[in-house]
């Protein structure tokens, strides 16, 4: 599987929980997630939130909401 891949994986298996940017590098193995993130974001329509998203999260949190 790619990293991206491991990452989907990674946040459906965890919808509506708060997820670390250290356990997402975990998963993936990889230093370049944020990247990935943004891709699911942008090209797949995962609704991926950071801090900048919701005043709830703190840098270097991430929830999937739906």
């Amino acid at each position: 599987m790619s990293a991206r891949d491991l990452i989907r994986a990674f946040f459906e298996a965890n919808i509506g929980k708060v997820v670390t940017t250290q356990q997402i590098r975990q998963v993936a193995r990889i230093s370049e997630y944020a990247r990935r993130i943004r891709e699911l974001r942008d090209e797949e329509g995962m609704q991926i939130k950071s801090h900048i998203d919701r005043p709830d999260l703190k840098p270097g949190e991430y929830i999937l909401e739906t």
